[in-house]
């Protein structure tokens, strides 16, 4: 399949569940990159962005003769994997989130913190620029990280596009992703025989919770409250439980998101949609 790198306006249609959300990659994603490559300028054009090239003057010219990142992937032309960014930053939403549902609402500005689409007082926009913004930040060190380092190569446009779009896609259906994931983990006889639920990311409370037949509502209401507690509880003290989570929900969602999409269209986006970073028994039960 030949690899078409696809305008942000595309990856947001894609991948966000509203269009509202595509402004939250689109203005942090651009600013992102015009920090990257015209530190010292205010140039606002994208392609200026992306190509670096602005008129600079002869110093400029000899600064960018001076490569900086990887030069290894750069003769190769394989470029690095956009998965571990990627997870790292919905394990950053898992944890602000988890924060929100101890009693932490506000960051260390004072302001709210959205990052939860089944909080009826946040607006899904608001969401939508918090996980874009945990893109863009992951982006901005990778890049500083290129420039000090010969062996890390900074995320080009469409790479970052792609992150971002990811991120936000996650984000804005995380509960939806979390609702498949219970249904996939406990529908394995497997996972429940040998104690496996943490290795998905999951609270064996959770999962009990999910296959229950529990029929009062205000009983079911408390054990709901109790299995969110616990859960933020372990997401902030745990960052492999945290870590597992976050990789079985990316996976899950280019796997019934952004795959079958592309497919459909017949296109791909720079690294691909595989999810080749899960082992082989968790892919099976998520892809079953």
């Amino acid at each position: 399949m030949m690899q078409i790198l696809l305008p942000l306006t595309i990856i947001a249609t894609l991948l966000l569940p509203t269009a509202n959300a595509f402004s939250a990659i689109q203005r942090p994603i651009h600013q992102s990159q015009t920090r990257r490559t015209h530190s010292t300028s205010r140039c606002n054009n994208v392609r200026l962005c992306a190509t670096g090239f602005g008129g600079g003057d002869a110093e400029a010219g000899a600064k960018k003769k001076k490569k900086k990142g990887d030069s290894i992937r750069d003769a190769t032309g394989i470029r690095s994997s956009l998965h571990p960014v990627t997870i790292n930053c919905i394990a950053e939403a898992l944890l602000l989130r988890s924060q929100c549902a101890l009693g932490k609402t506000v960051d260390k500005e004072g302001k709210p913190i959205n990052i939860d689409t089944s909080n009826i007082e946040s607006d899904p926009l608001e969401i939508a620029l918090t996980a874009g913004a945990l893109a863009v930040a992951a982006i901005d060190q990778r890049a500083s990280a290129s420039e000090k380092d010969e062996t890390t190569d900074a995320f080009s446009l469409e790479e970052s596009q792609v992150i971002s779009g990811r991120v936000v896609g996650v984000i804005m259906r995380m509960r939806e992703l979390e609702q498949l994931l219970l249904q996939k983990a406990t529908g394995a006889k497997w996972v429940v025989r040998y104690g496996e639920q943490e290795n998905f990311g999951l609270l064996k409370k959770e999962c009990t919770f999910y296959t229950s037949d529990e029929n009062d509502e205000q009983s079911t209401t408390a054990s709901d409250e109790e299995v969110e507690k616990a859960l933020a509880e372990l997401i902030k003290l745990n960052p492999l439980f945290r870590m597992n989570r976050a990789e079985c929900l990316l996976a899950l969602f280019l796997e019934t998101v952004e795959k079958p999409k592309m497919n459909e269209l017949k296109q791909s986006v720079p690294g691909g949609s595989d999810v080749d970073f899960i082992d082989g028994d968790r892919l099976e039960v998520l892809t079953g």
